[in-house]
């Protein structure tokens, strides 16, 4: 799992002593291609976007009154306390975890990671902004007018420790982002990631 805007969650109940071996599916839309086993610590790290203070009318995922469940752990987590930094800006949250067996069914289930490795994620989009850029009747001023200047976003992702190993054009399923192959730039100090296929989802799970 990988999450390419980290925010800082610190479990205050977290009720085991060191961090837990969780298995997670190699591709979950393909479970039967094998495992792999992700840490669950007291701090863990979700995507900024699947918390929101002040959420919309549809939200599923957390917020100070609404429960989220963290995938594949099997607990649900509760907002205890919002921190901000002083400009009011979110900059970590506080949370209790309760069991999925005991608490009540969440919305939504949400991914993670916790003592994550640095990666470089590589998000690539349509290069062109027209179906045909090619064509005069859409574009009148040549394909090179209609290229997209955003087509490249790079960030630095969080991600679990499992993809330290690794190697050029191996490839992986990022749970609800997409897939991704190795790049050669890679070294074994610094791991980067080329999107090849997005995923779609609806933006209120």
């Amino acid at each position: 799992m990988v999450t390419l805007e980290p925010l800082k969650i610190t479990i205050t109940n977290y009720p085991h002593e060191g961090s837990l071996e969780i298995p997670v599916p190699d591709f979950p839309s393909e479970p039967t291609r094998g495992q792999h086993n992700v840490k669950l610590n007291r701090v863990l790290y979700i995507e900024a976007s699947d918390f929101k203070e002040v959420p919309e009318a549809g939200y599923r995922r957390l917020t100070p009154n609404q429960t989220v469940g963290l995938r594949h752990a099997g607990y649900v987590l509760t907002v205890l306390k919002v921190n901000k930094d002083n400009r009011g800006r979110i900059t970590d949250l506080e949370c209790s975890v309760e069991s999925s067996e005991t608490a009540p069914k969440p919305r939504a289930f949400i991914h993670w990671v916790s003592e994550p490795v640095t990666i470089e994620v590589r998000l690539y989009e349509s290069l062109f902004l027209h179906k045909n850029p090619e064509d005069p009747s859409e574009v009148p001023g040549g394909f090179l007018s209609d290229c997209r200047k955003d087509s490249l976003r790079v960030v630095k992702a969080y991600a679990d420790s499992s993809l330290t190993s690794a190697k050029v054009y191996d490839k992986f399923q990022f749970e609800r982002i997409g897939f991704f192959s190795v790049d050669p730039d890679s070294t074994s100090n610094h791991l980067v990631f080329n999107r090849t296929v997005s995923l779609k989802e609806d933006t209120g799970k």
